[in-house]
Formats: C-alpha cells, structure tokens, sequence
C-alpha cells in the first residue's frame, strides 16, 4: 500500500465537469486550505516504515491523540464560482495535517504552524502558481454569462426557424396549393427561416465550444469546436446545418425562377433534415427506449410546427387578403382541418415524452423541466380555447353573412392564437436544456 505525497500548504482549487451523454454537463468548483497546526506537547518520534511480509514498505497510522498533534481535515464546498465569499478568510475551509519527517524547519524539528488564515493565496504545485479561485472567476465569468446568453437565444431562433420551415411546408402544401400567389409568399418564408436556421445552427456550434471551455478563445479553436460537436449536440447540428442551408438555396432561387420537381424533393428533404434534428436535441434525449423517445419526439415537433408555422402565415394571408378584399372562408376551413389533427397529434406526442422523462406526478412542479411542461401546456390550453372558437363560432359566422365586424374579431383571435403558439415555441427551447430532476 502506497500513500500519496502530502500537499504544501496553501489554499487549493478544485474544477470538476461531468459530461452526459445527450451532451449537457454539470460542474462546480470549491477550494480548502491545508495549514499544520503545532502540537501543544512534545511529539514522540515518527514511526520508521515498516516493511511487509511481500516487500513493500509501509507508514504505519499514528493515533492523533499519542502524539499530541491534530489531524482533522475539514473541506467544506463552495458554490459555483462564488468570488467574494470564497476570497474571506473567514470562509475559507481548513485542513489540517501533522507534521512529518521531512517537513521540518529549524533545528528543533518543528516550524511555526501559519493561521488557517494567513495561508497563501496561491500555492506552487509542481512547479507552477495556480490562479486564484477569483481571479478565475473573474477571467471566466464573461465567456460564461455570454456565452449561456447566446446558447438561449440561438435555441431560440432554432425552435422558431423550425415551425416557419415545417409549417410554411405544410402551408403551401395542404392550405394554398391551388394560390400561385399565397404559394410564393410562403416558399420567401421557409427560404428566410432557412437562413436563419443555418446561421443559428452555425453560432450554435462555435459557442458550444465556448460553454464547455469557459473560454471565449474557445470560440476559434479546432480542437474545443471538435470536442463540442462530438456529442448528440453536434449530430442535431449537422442535421439543421444541411436542411437548412438546402432550403435557403433551393426556395429562395425557386421565388425568382419557375418551381421545378427537383426544387420540391430538395425542399422535403431539407425540411425531413431539420425534423430529424430533433431526435438529438435535449436534455432528456436518453430518457426511456431511445427509438420510443426519438419517434414521439420528432412527430411532437413536426405536429406542433405545422400549427404554429401555418398559422403565422395564415396570420400573414389574412390581413393582405382584407386589404384586396378577397375571400378568406376556403384558406380558414382548410388550415383548420390541418390544425385540428396537429393539436391532437402534439397532445398525444407530448403526453408519450412527459411519462418517459418523469419518474413520478410530483416532478411537474418539483424540477425545471416540469414547470417549463406546465407553461407549456397553460399556453396551449389557451392557443386550443381560441382555435376552437374560431372554427365553431367565427368561421362559420364568415360563412353565413360575411360582414367586417366577424372578419375583425377573426383576425384578432387569430394574432392571439399566433403569439400564444410563438411562446409556447420559445418555452420549449428553455425546456429541452432544462433537468429533468
């Protein structure tokens, strides 16, 4: 059996990071102090090394109480990079050790033993000077915030560049098919909302670098891009990188020239790219069978985009209509129908995630994942109570008599319904990087 040097004294910093394996880490750090503490009496020599019957020498323990000297260690953790508590002296941990051969001074044997306080704020080890715990603090403390910022926001632009892509799909596909002119606004639409996603993804992907290395340097290097796209994070995005990036190219040329066949199989599979995406995104993307979990996954978002992207054109079809004066009642029942059948494939999708990732009723309320859920579902309760007034009650009023005042309630329940399904978007790219216990 083999003993590890004892440390010098100082005051140590310790920096730990666990990395799971959907890509999202955990970390902390916190420091103690080892000083030696002058027994009050006469120590008795140290015990030579004792040799074991297999050859190999050993330090036999020593009873702190024979020797008079204390030997209790004490390391108590700090939170997280918490600069002036962790800097004052009197909440600086302490471990104290005894003395032993080989860490005398003077001729007695001993040294003075230095106050638990006055240890030095940096101490050599192996040669070199570590930082202290604030003055890390303070270096790292802007690519933290920045880049915890930027990871939001490009979350963010992520989820809302997903439903204009997958339900400006849906819209031209099932709503303005037979609409050369609705058609063409909407193909501008999911163009734009691959730009976006592409130049998203891409920030995306550097900043990760940043996240994990606390270093903006991070930003450019190779090798910290490497190691941060090397996990499920970097598969989803690849995946919006190239559906993105297909669309932008293939619908923004298609609004100057003529559609083709190709330009339609180019944009499906740009959109299926970007759907599959999301098969590798989130903190619980390893919760339960992994097949169940990427399927429910993928039809939840693909069902809730076709709802919240179609009906922000729908939004947009609407008001230039008024304007033109022409009728609105056929785009409406057809969009309906389409909605009807995403809500309740949303419903059912999401309803299949939230049993995999909660291990009990109570985490709705008692983890962040599930109180993001419980946003959620507040805003879709309230984008579901709208739609269903206005395929019940509005839209078949539109049909009866048509008048200006039905039109008005119309659009305006149809702009709340739209913003109510942008936050619900905006909470999901706060729930898919929230824990889950």
């Amino acid at each position: 059996m083999s003993y590890e040097a004892p440390l010098p004294d100082g005051r140590y910093e310790v920096y730990w990071r666990v990395t799971s394996a959907d890509g999202h880490f955990i970390e902390g750090a916190f420091a103690f102090t080892v000083a030696v503490q002058e027994p009050r009496s006469a120590v008795s020599p140290s015990p030579s090394l004792q040799e074991t019957q297999d050859g190999k020498t050993t330090e036999p323990l020593v009873n702190p109480t024979e020797t008079g000297v204390s030997a209790t260690r004490s390391v108590t953790p700090t939170p997280t990079y918490s600069t002036p508590e962790m800097e004052s002296p009197s909440t600086q941990p302490t471990t104290t050790a005894a003395s032993t051969p080989g860490a005398t001074s003077g001729n007695d044997g001993t040294r003075p033993a230095p106050s638990p306080t006055a240890a030095p704020a940096e101490t050599a080890v192996e040669g070199r000077t570590p930082p202290s715990l604030l003055s890390s603090a303070q270096r790292q403390d802007s690519a933290v915030t920045g880049s915890q910022r930027i990871a939001e926001a490009t979350r963010i632009l992520i989820f809302l560049a997903t439903m204009g892509i997958v339900g400006g799909l849906a819209f031209m596909a099932l709503v303005v098919r037979d609409e050369p002119l609705d058609s063409d606004r909407a193909r501008r639409w999911v163009g734009v909302g691959g730009i976006v996603l592409t130049a998203s993804a891409a920030l995306a992907s550097l900043n990760r670098a940043v996240v994990i290395e606390r270093e903006w340097s991070a930003f450019w290097s190779p090798d910290a891009i490497a190691d941060a796209v090397s996990t499920h994070f970097g598969v989803a995005a690849g995946l919006r990188l190239a559906g993105g990036l297909a669309l932008a190219v293939t619908l923004l040329r298609a609004a100057a020239h003529p559609p083709r066949r190709w330009t339609v199989v180019t944009a499906l599979m740009g959109g299926a790219l970007v759907i599959a995406s999301f098969a590798f995104d989130g903190h619980t993307v390893t919760e339960g069978p992994r097949w169940l979990h990427a399927v429910a996954s993928v039809s939840h978002v693909s069902a809730a985009a076709v709802w919240t992207g179609g009906l922000v054109l729908l939004v947009d079809l609407l008001w230039r209509r008024r304007r033109r004066g022409v009728d609105v009642y056929r785009p409406l029942m057809r969009f309906s129908r389409m909605a009807a059948t995403s809500l309740v494939l949303a419903g059912a999708t999401g309803t299949a995630m939230a049993i995999i990732v909660l291990d009990r009723f109570a985490d709705l309320w008692s983890t962040p994942w599930g109180r993001f859920l419980l946003a959620k579902i507040a805003l879709v309760a309230v984008a579901a109570a709208i739609g269903g007034h206005n395929r019940w009650v509005l839209i078949p009023a539109i049909e009866e008599n048509g008048q200006a005042a039905i039109h008005r309630r119309l659009r305006l329940a149809v702009v709340i319904e739209a913003v109510a399904l942008l936050g619900v978007a905006v909470v999901a790219a706060f729930l898919v990087a929230a824990a889950a216990a």
